[in-house]
């Protein structure tokens, strides 16, 4: 059975914006790009599945692009503080399932973090084409590339491993990645033994090749 395309919609064509846009089109995302500027939706329009010049403050606008059937929203809106909460709030409103928002700095991300938004990232920590590819797994916490080659990544505990000890789920060899160490709400175990039984509220610090932390990657096959 072919795997549905995810659906995106990006907020706000700069830099940002452009990158993560470009990046998930690259992943064969159904992309939805919408900014103010006639320049820039001509631009994204040669490579997104979907552009449009929307003011995207205009609940009614939003509605009658059903962006509601889209899974994720990125508000690459950074510059303007004001924008970025109202569009925001917009999205709360329109109940998107899943929304990431750029801030210019950590004042600005704590207002984002306040009204509910689900992932802040600040370019200047965050490149958009590494944002775009932590998007491709809701699982990822974190991700630190180690070299060019590696990548240590925490993530949230899979579902199907809720429950089973490490040597059961056979993950070196399956999914060709290392635990480095489980991390508890109250303490980190460095280092687990094969014995020990996952969680559900359990993150795992890995370290794996960054072939493997893509979409079509182990990260991939867990979705």
């Amino acid at each position: 059975m072919k795997k549905e395309r995810e659906q995106i919609l990006i907020i706000g064509l700069g830099k940002f914006g452009m990158s993560v846009a470009r990046t998930l089109s690259e992943y064969d995302c159904d992309v939805m790009a919408i900014d103010e500027s006639a320049e820039l939706v001509d631009k994204v329009s040669e490579f997104v599945t979907h552009a449009a010049r929307v003011d995207a403050g205009d609940i009614d606008s939003l509605r009658e692009l059903g962006v509601t059937n889209f899974d994720t929203a990125i508000i690459g809106v950074g510059d303007d503080l004001e924008a970025s909460i109202m569009i925001a709030l917009t999205l709360k409103e329109l109940e998107m399932p899943y929304i990431i928002a750029k801030a210019r700095d950590d004042m600005h991300a704590k207002l984002l973090n306040m009204i509910g938004v689900d992932k802040v990232v600040q370019p200047e920590r965050d490149m958009g084409s590494r944002v775009a590819k932590t998007l491709m797994h809701k699982n990822v916490i974190e991700r630190m590339e180690v070299g060019k080659e590696y990548s240590i990544v925490e993530i949230e505990t899979p579902n199907e491993w809720i429950g089973s000890k490490l040597n059961q789920l056979n993950i070196r060899p399956k999914y060709n990645i290392n635990v480095l160490c489980i991390e508890k709400a109250d303490k980190r175990i460095i280092m687990p033994t094969a014995n020990y039984v996952i969680e559900e509220e359990d993150n795992l610090m890995i370290i794996a090749p960054n072939s493997e932390i893509e979409p079509d990657g182990f990260l991939g096959r867990l979705r």
